[in-house]
């Protein structure tokens, strides 16, 4: 059986005291950014567990949580930061906020962070941590909330809406109207994980549809990301009539790149966004869009969090949320 990691082990490791190992674990003042830096990733990287009862007899619960998110400037997770802040103060609960700008390196130096100002627990909003990466924090005594990502470990939970069943329902729709062709742009990383190409793969496959490579293009999920890889896809001449995307800000970046060579969407090209964020409705042409309630998923994550605190040993499903397909001019042939 492997010995238990104990605060000896990390201080020793670190070169400092355990009273500092002890100090920088609880959030305490007294030591360097750099020094808590360094102990929080030895505690990690040796899998360290402080007690859950000597957290509690120390009265360190702070009704204080964490949130990492993405982009802040991203419509959907502005929303739901807003909703989940608002639920907060509403019960006496602060948010302490880290954006990353989908950067892994900031990602994993805010969980350090944010463990070592000893937050009861931390919400990660579309992280890009690789789900290992996420996984190896199942020892820690912080409860993590992962929202828009499926990770299975104790002391994870996860809050997903059914992005694979979503997709194929657009595709679904998109051949029903007519279009044989169908492309995907859809965020940088593997395709093995990413559930907007599963559904994606198992509409066109049901229906005998291209499965060719040259039919997806892979981006950063923004409006320039959006923009670029509809530049590839229109370099590619491979008769595409419609795209799905993997959120709205691809969509609106997909149809100026379409625009800007004289094509008419949606007579040339329809596009499906995903997200349904504000600009959807008031884009020309209007989005097509798959409506997520941001709201919904801010109160999920918020309860989901604070009974992960209350109840550490309880091992949570995931949970998936409910979507809507929102059907507007982008989509709409004359």
């Amino acid at each position: 059986m492997r010995k238990k990691t104990t605060i000896d082990d990390v201080a020793r490791e670190a070169g400092v005291s355990r009273q500092t190992v002890s100090r920088a674990i609880n959030g305490m003042e007294g030591i360097s950014a750099g020094t808590r830096e360094r102990i929080m990733e030895m505690v990690h990287v040796m899998g360290y567990q402080p007690s859950r009862l000597a957290r509690g007899m120390a009265g360190s619960q702070t009704k204080t949580i964490g949130l990492i998110i993405g982009n802040i400037t991203n419509p959907t997770q502005a929303e739901i930061f807003q909703n989940l802040y608002k639920f907060a103060e509403g019960e006496n609960y602060n948010i302490m906020l880290r954006n990353t700008n989908y950067e892994s390196e900031l990602e994993l130096k805010s969980v350090y962070s944010l463990i070592s100002e000893n937050v009861d627990g931390i919400v990660f909003l579309s992280p890009t941590l690789t789900s290992s990466q996420l996984a190896d924090f199942e020892q820690g005594d912080r409860p993590i909330v992962v929202i828009n990502r499926s990770v299975s470990a104790k002391h994870i939970s996860s809050i997903v809406s059914d992005m694979t069943r979503a997709t194929k329902s657009v595709v679904e729709y998109l051949i029903g109207t007519g279009h044989q062709t169908i492309g995907l742009i859809t965020r940088l990383g593997s395709l093995d994980n990413n559930r907007h190409f599963c559904g994606y793969m198992q509409a066109v496959k049901s229906r005998g549809l291209s499965t060719s490579p040259d039919l997806v293009f892979q981006n950063e999920i923004t409006l320039l990301g959006g923009y670029l890889a509809a530049q590839q896809l229109l370099t590619k001449s491979n008769g595409v009539t419609a795209i799905t995307t993997y959120n709205d800000l691809m969509a609106l970046g997909a149809m100026k790149a379409f625009e800007e060579r004289g094509l008419s969407v949606p007579d040339s090209i329809a596009v499906f966004g995903y997200d349904d964020i504000p600009y959807a409705s008031y884009s020309t042409p209007t989005l097509s869009s798959i409506r997520i309630n941001s709201e919904k998923v801010a109160l999920y994550a918020f309860h989901r969090i604070k009974e992960m605190i209350a109840q550490p040993e309880v091992i949570f499903p995931e949970a998936v949320l409910d979507i809507d397909l929102v059907l507007r001019e982008s989509t709409m042939r004359s």
